[in-house]
Order: structure tokens, then sequence, then C-alpha cells
């Protein structure tokens, strides 16, 4: 049979295709039928999956029909990009087949990419479809399979419309196929749980929500029974009722549930088996099985069927229980439960190298057995002389992907522990923990260690390359990272801390209210109620690429953009600007503020031409008016005005007033140009209220001023790269443009996004302190009362997002008042300060349980659990507690240096509070299978949730709208070493930077970069994470461990990733996604920046850690002036004279508290090595040539150092 045509099909389509063959409508089991009974694996970009329709919204919208370009479908899956479906086969079919293609959205700029993969190899790739091509049909065998792996990639452009249809698909059974006979015996799982009671009375778990503490009773729902004489006794409470069951720390699938007593079993009249179905083991409800309980002697049992228990979770439950009936104590010899997964032996070879050798060294084993022999019974722990190789029988579940019953090795020695899945080995043939000196690898194909060392040795990883490259540049990082399409964002205008918002679009429209914002609004969007909307001559809708724009004076708050239409050029300038008196006790407010939009029509030919602008007005729920006066033309809304054009005001227009729109003509001679401006009020007018106003020329002037004089006390940095000096510039005024103020006390609500959110009691401290390190003191400390002010009864803050923003705000506090010192703001805050610190005090002792045998949980001490962002699941976040020891610690030792008795106490909570962290950090180390490495080694994981033994992108897959694995990045371990849970130079901290950079880092992103570009430029498009890049506190950790050029890279890459060139904004996501000006982003950059700049490091301080060395060329020069630090007000200048070997440096070093040193890095720009070092004229040997550092002694004046190369 011929093949259809193929649209846009790639070779490797065609080639494909050729094993696929064409579906030819088999009858068959369709997707959408046995869904629920096959799937283990489904997760996609954006909605949910619709069932014989296409993508579900899930704002309530009903689904579309199913449709690829002109075809319609009764029977199909609506899938999304990016996402996989994957199949439970268990070896029972034979061809898959579909039609697939993107839904039908009206040549909208959907473009995907499919993909079939059975048993983890690829079988069909479908190339790029797009919407309009006709569908695609395929064919695929699947005999003797276990799994069928249904892929939609984004093909590399974003997301937008991703709408992937799998339509007509079904699984064919060819005739007399029957379920293949399962290989290995079936397994017992229930060991690898905890057997616990609940009340069977209670069907539901924690009653808090998220930002709500734990009750005690909700925070273990179960108790963890202990094993007496063989059995486990069970006392019947009021209603003669117990209940006995298993929880696992991962979700299972199962297929069989088990329970043996001790003697006669009890009536199983009125007995049920429950399953737990919800977010998280506190949230959800418990849920009877359906399916009769059968039993025989002792023993009873329930088969599971999905098909008849809808609501039993694809990817499994954590929780089993039984209940029945008993009137008096019973005693349960066992329990025992089995899952789908297909079970089988392996043998495999131990070896440690020389140096690593202890007496003996233990190896545990999670989900399997080691098998000794036919007369000794399987064990769960082994151990070993490890100066000698052993081999071990291994009973193992073979990989698959659902990992909840995934084999995983754990090796623990006093060196450092791991652990290993027999997944891994499998794939690998081998897994080297170099830094911890064992080889495993297949005894079937033993590998000598000797070997495997030196195969790996003249590997390297990304950490490594980068040292060794030159340091990145700005502008290659624009170059490779920027995506045009985050330039298109709008500009938010006002005055600093202002509430009288404006939102300056691209194509020249103008949002805006009748009224002042609500400071307090959080979590929901700006919602602006007016808007502006200018027609620029015949040009209707304003194309995209007809605009260009930019920010007057490259960095000030005043959005330029410029048109073509009919040979006329159009240019519009907005700002806001302040009329009338400055408000009494604020730094930036007026009673006033006034929104100007000017117009600028020129005519560059040598023939006059008609120009016309149209201004239509728009007010949701009423009607705009225009009428002309005799003070000019004015817009009302019910007799308010809403925008007026003041006749001293324009040069060469008339207008006229036409219901809701103004219209503009202008005849403008050859080469002559026409000027009008509209203003906007920042006040809520009286009825025929519209005051003359200066010049347009003049308030743009004054624009100017305003900002120069906010900004005139804040650290000033000048370096060769203006654009750069520029972002940084007006990254403090976008902070400043999006923060609002509560009138009634003069308190800034630091929101964290122009246009959404609010003051979120988390993100918001990011702005804080990257505002408080470039030397914004009166804002941070008005926004860090704005929040103490929320402090609620309980003890904790939250605006209704988070619970750990009470943490991070306690942790910024101590920062600001660390950077500051003022002390009488702390003490007028003190005892509420310590009111929270003892709030966490107590929410970590509910934690600190014991199991039966006496060993402290893994969760003992740590921060009861909860979210850290967007995901609601319920969690053991080492985010969440390093975030609240770090605000006891440090504001414990704030309090301490302004004499408060009771810090004392709070340092030794907090010093305990972190030997909890670390215990359960390296507990989940050796327990969490070790990841590879692009040098052929593995290191241990960085595991970021407690019981979450792998990737929480494999653990639950698909959740927080397919984002869950970035909870290892974003939010992931690294914080324990950014907030001080870890050391620095620990191997812990170097394998978290090594997984980062090598491989988190470089898969695709949310919305942008795709990993196969990713690691074809690791160096451009690696150093950032792929979700929410500020988030990830990666040149923290790069600063801490003074690793200078990871360093450097990072800061650089992350910029574009984010940043709109034309207004010199940070969005939210890549790809002009979520929030646009968010300032969290902002904020982030700008204490990074700092970093880049001075940094603390005890009782040092340390100028130009990171500064590049290409801005170190020859004639360049790089200053700060009275940048904050801890010791007080440092300011500094290098001046490179490298042609002739010469760096100089002039320093004004802090006086306040002068710090026991300072260290300053100088590097040439060719590598060459300090040769020698003078300072104030007089030789000096304090410097260090492998670093670039010098050391230099506090100095009452000016401190001028000289460094030759």
């Amino acid at each position: 049979m011929l093949h259809p045509p193929l649209p846009r099909v790639t070779k490797i389509a065609r080639l494909l295709l050729m094993s696929a063959s064409v579906a030819v409508c088999e009858p068959g089991d369709f997707l959408s039928e046995i869904l629920d009974e096959r799937a283990v694996v489904l997760t996609q970009g954006w909605g949910a999956l619709g069932i014989d329709t296409a993508v579900a919204p899930t704002d309530g919208r009903a689904p579309a029909p199913l449709r690829i370009g002109a075809k319609s479908y009764a029977r199909g899956l609506g899938h999304h990009a990016p996402g996989e479906i994957v199949l439970d086969l268990a070896g029972e079919y034979s061809t898959f087949e579909a039609e697939v293609g993107v839904q039908a959205q009206d040549g909208r700029a959907g473009s995907v990419v499919f993909q079939v993969y059975v048993d983890g190899e690829k079988r069909f790739d479908s190339g790029v479809l797009r919407d309009g091509d006709p569908p695609l049909p395929l064919k695929v065998s699947t005999e003797k399979a276990d799994t069928l792996r249904l892929v939609v990639t984004d093909a590399g452009d974003g997301i937008n419309c991703d709408c992937a249809n799998w339509c007509e698909a079904r699984l064919v059974r060819k005739p007399g196929v029957k379920a293949r006979e399962v290989e290995a015996a079936s397994f017992d799982i229930a060991p690898f749980a905890a057997v616990s009671a609940w009340d069977p009375k209670r069907m539901d778990g924690a009653r808090n929500n998220r930002v709500q503490e734990f009750a005690l009773e909700d925070l273990f729902l179960g108790t963890a029974l202990p094993r007496k004489g063989g059995a486990y006794e069970l006392a019947p409470g009021g209603d003669e009722f117990v209940c006995v069951g298993l929880e696992w720390p991962e979700r299972r699938v199962l297929k069989e549930l088990g329970i043996v007593f001790e003697s006669d079993a009890p009536s199983r009249e009125n007995a049920r088996v429950d399953f737990w179905s919800g977010e998280s083991p506190w949230q959800g409800k418990w849920i009877p099985f359906a399916g009769a309980i059968e039993g025989e002697g002792k023993s009873w049992k329930l088969g599971v069927n999905r098909k008849a228990n809808p609501e039993f979770p694809v990817y499994g439950t954590e929780k089993v229980r039984w209940v029945f009936p008993a009137t008096g104590a019973v005693r349960v010899a066992s329990l025992s439960a089995f899952t789908p997964s297909r079970w089988d032996e392996i043998e495999l070879r131990v070896e440690t190298a020389r140096g690593h050798y202890e007496e003996v060294g233990r190896i545990a084993v999670y989900n399997g057995e080691f098998i000794s022999g036919s007369e000794t019974p399987p064990c769960l722990e082994w151990s070993w002389d490890r100066g000698n190789p052993v081999n071990l029988r291994v009973r193992y579940s073979r990989p698959r992907p659902h990992k909840g019953d995934r084999t995983v090795l754990s090796f623990a020695s006093p060196n450092g522990s791991f652990g290993l899945s027999v997944e891994s080995l499998l794939e690998r043939g081998q897994v080297y923990v170099r830094d911890l000196g064992v080889l495993v690898s297949l005894a079937s194909n033993p590998r000598a260690l000797e070997e495997v060392a030196s195969s790996v040795e003249s590997g390297s990883t990304v950490l490594e390359r980068v040292r060794e490259m030159p340091d990145q540049t700005f502008e290659a990082a624009m170059e490779h990272v920027h995506n045009p399409i985050q330039d298109l964002g709008p500009t938010l205008l006002s005055l600093a801390c202002d509430n009288w918002k404006f939102a300056a679009h691209r194509d020249g429209k103008i949002d805006f209210n009748q009224t002042a914002d609500d400071p307090h609004q959080s979590w929901g969007s700006w919602k602006p109620l007016c808007r502006m909307i200018p027609t620029f001559g015949a040009l209707g809708t304003v194309p995209t690429e007809a605009v260009s724009r930019h920010l007057e004076g490259e960095w000030l708050p005043i959005p330029v953009i410029e048109l073509v239409s009919e040979g006329v050029t159009y240019r519009q300038r907005t700002c806001v600007a302040s009329l009338g008196r400055r408000i009494e006790g604020s730094p930036w407010l007026h009673e006033r503020s006034v929104c100007v939009a000017e117009w600028t029509l020129e005519n560059p030919s040598a023939e006059p031409r008609e120009a016309s602008l149209n201004l239509e007005f728009r007010v949701e729920g009423k009607q705009a008016v225009c009428r002309s006066t005799d003070k000019g033309e004015v817009v009302e809304v019910e007799g308010i005005p809403l925008a007026y054009i003041p006749r001293n005001d324009r040069e060469g227009f008339t207008v006229s007033a036409d219901q809701d729109v103004l219209r503009v003509a202008a005849t403008l001679p050859a080469g002559g140009a026409a000027r009008l401006a509209l203003a906007l009020p920042g006040w809520a007018p009286k009825p025929l209220e519209f005051p003359d106003l200066p010049a347009t020329e003049s308030l743009v002037q004054s624009v100017r001023s305003y900002w120069e004089e906010v900004l005139q006390s804040s650290a000033k940095i000048h370096i060769p790269d203006p654009f750069l000096e520029n972002v940084i510039r007006a990254s403090q005024v976008h902070c400043l443009l999006a923060a609002r103020n509560d009138p009634t006390d003069g308190s800034v609500a630091a929101w964290i996004s122009s246009d959404r959110y609010g003051p979120l009691e988390s993100e918001a401290h990011s702005v804080i302190l990257g505002m408080s390190r470039m030397g914004h003191e009166e804002f941070a400390r008005r926004a860090l009362d704005y929040f103490i002010k929320q402090y609620n009864p309980q003890g904790f803050l939250t605006t209704g997002y988070t619970m750990m923003g009470t943490g991070w705000h306690l942790w910024t506090l101590a920062e600001h008042f660390h950077l500051w010192r003022e002390t009488d703001w702390l003490r007028r805050h003190a005892s509420e300060v310590e009111r929270v610190c003892r709030w966490i005090e107590a929410q970590r002792k509910k934690t600190m349980r014991l199991l039966p045998s006496g060993e402290k949980a893994l969760e003992y001490g740590l921060f009861p659990p909860g979210v850290a962002a967007d995901w609601n699941r319920f969690a053991y976040r080492f985010v969440l507690s390093a975030h609240y020891l770090a605000g006891l610690r440090d504001s414990a030792r704030a309090l301490a240096e302004i004499g408060r008795p009771e810090s004392e106490g709070l340092l030794r909570s907090a010093e305990g509070f972190r030997e909890d962290i670390l215990r359960a950090y390296r507990r989940m180390v050796a327990r969490t299978p070790a990841v590879p490495l692009s040098d052929g080694t593995f290191i241990p994981a960085d595991p970021s949730t407690v019981y979450c033994f792998g990737p929480s992108g494999e653990g639950f897959p698909g959740e927080d709208g397919n984002r869950s694995w970035c909870y290892d990045v974003e939010l992931g371990a690294h914080y324990l070493l950014a907030l001080g849970v870890i050391e620095p130079q620990s191997n812990l901290a170097d394998w978290m930077a090594r997984r980062l950079e090598d491989d988190q880092f470089l898969r695709s992103g949310m919305g942008d970069y795709p990993e196969e570009r990713n690691r074809a430029d690791w160096f451009n498009l690696g150093g950032f994470s792929k979700v929410q890049p500020y988030y990830t506190r990666i040149t923290e950790l790069h600063s801490l461990r003074d690793d200078v050029k990871p360093f450097i890279r990072s800061y650089f890459n992350s910029i574009p990733s984010l940043l709109s060139r034309e207004n010199l904004s940070f969005w939210e996501h890549f790809h002009n996604m979520g929030g646009w000006n968010k300032t969290h982003e902002t904020g982030w950059f700008l204490a990074q920046t700092r970093t880049l700049f001075v940094m603390e490091r005890g009782e040092e301080l340390w100028l130009a850690p990171f500064v590049t060395t290409n801005w170190l060329m020859e004639g360049m020069e790089v200053a700060v002036e009275q940048a904050p630090t801890a010791f007080g007000t440092v300011s500094y200048r290098l001046r490179s004279e490298a042609n002739e070997g010469i760096i100089r440096a002039e320093i004004q070093p802090p006086k306040r508290n002068p710090p026991k040193r300072i260290v300053l890095r100088v590097r040439h720009p060719e590598g060459k090595p300090i040769r020698s070092v003078e300072i104030n004229g007089e030789p000096s040997d304090r410097f260090d040539p492998s670093t670039g550092t010098i050391q230099i002694l506090p100095t009452v004046g000016v401190a001028r150092a000289d460094v030759r190369f």
C-alpha cells in the first residue's frame, strides 16, 4: 500500500513510518475506554486530557470535539504538548493504531511532534505537524510489549495552542493472543511500608489548608504499630471496629492485598478495605474498594480491579487499610500487598577503590531482596568487607515508567552514603561513584575498578569545562539565549510606590482605572477597567513588526513607540509626572500624578501628507463620552473627567469629539510635524476638573529629575557595558513602579509583578532584599513594616499564598538589619519578631516523632509539611525547613546584637533545627538513586523532599501543570546551601552544583529551550533553570563556593531568558508567559548584581569578587559608589592599563564598623597572574596569584592599589 502524502514530515519520520505502516482500522480496545485500567503515566503541558474530545480547558469551558484538519472524530484522546501517556500492555496486544494531528483551531500557531515508544524503543516520529495539516495515520507493532509510551513535544517553539489529538487510538489483539504469563513471581511490597492504625470512623485527612498551621492530630493521621510477639495487636474503640493497614512513602498501583490473622479470622461481614485518594498523604480521603473480600482460614485477600474502582488514583495510593468489626483484641500476623510490577533476579558485583576501605560496609535494599541461596532466606540488608569485591544476587522490579516499585540499593559508610537503582545499572552496565570509591557492575559483565576509573579520567563535567573557558560575555548570552518575543510586554507607569497605575502597551494602548489601586490585593490580577486605544492613520490593528520601542534616556520609565503609516511617522511618548506638593513623610509620593501621552507626527517626504489619529476610550460597564470645551477636549464618564487634551499643548492638529472617540487630524507640510498631548488624571478629579499642564517637554524633564532624585541615595554601578548598566538602573525603577503603598501608615506593598499576585508574603521578599542591597534602605524598611504589621495572632505571616513566606520574611528582615544596623527600628519590632520565632519552634516540635523502634523518624524536628509555591501538594520540603531555619537563626542573631536576652535560646534552637535538617537530608541521600554525570561517573543525589526517593517529576508526573520536576531545581535541595544549612565546600554542596549544571539546567524548559538545543549549546544555554530561573539560587551557590567563572556564566545567561530589551523589565517565565515586570525576578537580579560587585564573607569584605575580565580590558573602568555592606558604605574604582600590565584600584572603605580585611579580586583579561602589588605606594605581599585576590587592611582614608601582572 502506498503511503498518503505526509505534511512536513522529517526524514526520520519517513524512516520510522516504513516500519510503523499505515493504520488499517482494525477493531480493538479504544484507549478512551481502557485508560482507567491501563494508564500508568498521564502528563501534559496545559489543560486536562480530553476523553473522546479535544484537550479539556481547566477553567470550566467545555472541550471542543476532536478534529484534525477537515476531519472530525468521535473517539480519541485530546492531549497537549509537552506530555506523555504511558500504558501498561502486559504483553496482551499486537498493534497500536491511531490518526494523529493538531486540533483544528482556525489556523492558530499550534505545532506538535508525535512520538510512539514501545518498551523504550522509538517506533514512530511524526515530524512537525501544524494546525491545518491533515491527519497522519500510524500502525505500530506492540507484540509482547510491556509498555506503550505516547509522547507529544512542542516542536521547540513554545506550547501555545499545541493541542495534540490521538484520534481513533486503539490497541489490537491478534486472534488467539492471551495475556502473557508473568515471568517472575509476584513480590510482596508490604515490608517496605509502615504498618499503622487509623481512626476507622475518620474518612478525611488534615483539615488545614495551605496557609493554616497543622493541628497535631492532623499531622500524624495514623499511628505506627510496633510488632510484639510476632504480631500487631489491635484493640477496638467504642464503635467496636478496628483498623490496620500499610503506608508507603510513595504511591503504589495495587493488584492484590492480603491480611493474615494470628488465630481465626473475624467475620468478614461489614469488613472493608479502604484506599487513600488525594493530593498528598494529608490531603485527601479514604475510599472503600469495590470488590469482595475473600477468606480462607486465617487469611483474607482482596483483588484490586481498577476498572471497578475508577476513583483509584492513576499513579496509585500511598496507603491502604483493613477495617473490620471486633469484639475484643485482634492480633494480625502479617499484611501483604502486590502490584502489577514484574520481578526478576540479577547478580551484581561491588568493588571499593583503595583509600576508601573501611572495616565493614552496609548495603540495604528497598523494593527488593538479597538472595543468598536455597537454604538461606532472603534478606534486606548485607554487610561486607569493603576491602574485597563481593557478588550479590538481588530480586528487583523490572524498570517501568511508574517508579513506585523501583528497586534501590542503599550504600552506607563513614565517608558518605548513596543510593543506586537497579534500573541505572541495567541501563549503563555499571555505576561508578568515584567520590566515594564504589563501583557496581553486572556480574555477567564485570568491570575492574581500575579500568573504569581510567576510562572516565579524560571526561569532564559541565562545571569543569566552564572553569576552563574564557569568561562568558553578556553580548554572547544575549545573542544565544534571548528570544525576541520577550520584548513585547507592557510597561507599568506611575510615581514610585504610588497607587495610581497606568499600563502602556507596545501598540499605544493605555490601561488604567478611575480609582487608586488597592495595595493589599493578593493572588489575583490587576484589573484596569479603562482603556485608551489609538489608531494610527490607516493601520488599524498595529502589527508587531511595524513598531519599534525604546525607553527615553535608555532607562527612564518613559516608553517611546514609533511606526509608519502612509508615509507619516507616528511617535508616541508616555510618562507619569508628579503634580502638586510632595506628601509629607514620603520620599516619593506627591499629591497628584498625571499620565501624559504625547504624539508627534512627522512627514519626512517632499510632499504634503494627511495624517490622522483616532483615540477611542472604553470603560468596562460604563459609557465614555467625548466633548469639546473652551479648555480643550475632554472624555468623561458620568460627568467625571477620564482624559483630556489641553489646548495649551498641541501644535498643528484639529481635534473633534465623536461619541467615545477623539478624532485628530493634521495636514503635514513637506518635512513638517505636528504634536499633541493627552492627560489621564492620577487622582480622583471633580466634574470639569482638568487643569492646564506644563509643556510635555517640561514634564518629561521633570520625570527625569524625579527618578534621578529617587535613585540618588542608592548604589551606583558604572561598567563598560552601557546596556547592562541601564538594565541595573531600570530594574530598581521597575521595583518602585510595581510597588503600592498603604496610605494609612506609609508602608510599602512590594508587589511581585506589575499586573498580578500583589505583595505575596514569600516572593515579595526578593524585591525587598534586592532593593535593600542596592541601597534603597527606606523602601526596604517600609516594605518590611508592611509585613510585620500582618503577623497573625498565631504568630506567622501569610497573605494567602504560602506559609514559607514567614521564614523568608524573617531571613530578609535579618539581612536588611545586617546591612543597615537600624537598631531603633529593630527594637520597636523585637517582641513581634521573637513571637514569630517562638511559633517556628512550636511547629517543629510537632514533628519530633519516634518510630516504634525508638529511632527518630525521617521528618523529626523538621517544619511540618506544606507548600512552597503553586503546587498544592503538602510535603516535607527541604526548602521549607531551610527558610524557617534561616529566618529563626538570622533574626536571633539580629536580636542578639540589640541585647535581647531571648536570643540565646533561639540560637540554640536554630542549631538543633540545623542538625535535624542535616540528619534528614543525609538519610534521604542514602536512599535516593545516584545520578549520572557527563564524565561517565555518578554522584549521590540531591533530594528535595523527605520521603520522595527520586526525582519529583517521576514520583508525581504531570502535577502542577506538568512542572512537578522543577521542584527539584527551582525549589530544590540547593537552598540548604544558599541558606546556610550545608557548608559551601562540603561534598554535599559540590554534588548539588554538579547535578544542577550537568543535568537539570540542560533539561527542556517550560515554553522554550528544548533539551536537544541546550545540550548542543551547553555553554550559552546552560547555567540557569528552565521554568523560573530566578527562583534557583545558583549564583549564590557559586558565590559561596567562590566559583568565579560559573557565577559569571549563570549571572549573564539568566538575564536574557526573561528580559525585555525594549522596556528592560523581566518576565516571570519564558516566551512571554506569566506576569510581566515580574519584580520577584527583578529583585533577585539586583541581589545577584550586588554580589557580583560586593559581598561579605564573615569579617571580610570582598570587592569585585566576580567582575568579569571582559570589563578590565585596556582603558576600561568599573566603578561602584555608596554600596551598602555589613560594615558600612563602600565605594571603589578599577581602571585598566592592561597593555602596560597594570590595573589600578581606588577604594573608599566603610567606616561604620570596618572589616578585619578587604579582599579585592582583580583578574587580568589575558589570564596573566599577579606579579606584584603596591598599596598606597608601599609593596605588599598579601596577594594570591592563583585566585587573583589581594588583601588590604582597612585604612582611615582612601586605599590605592596598583596591581601588576
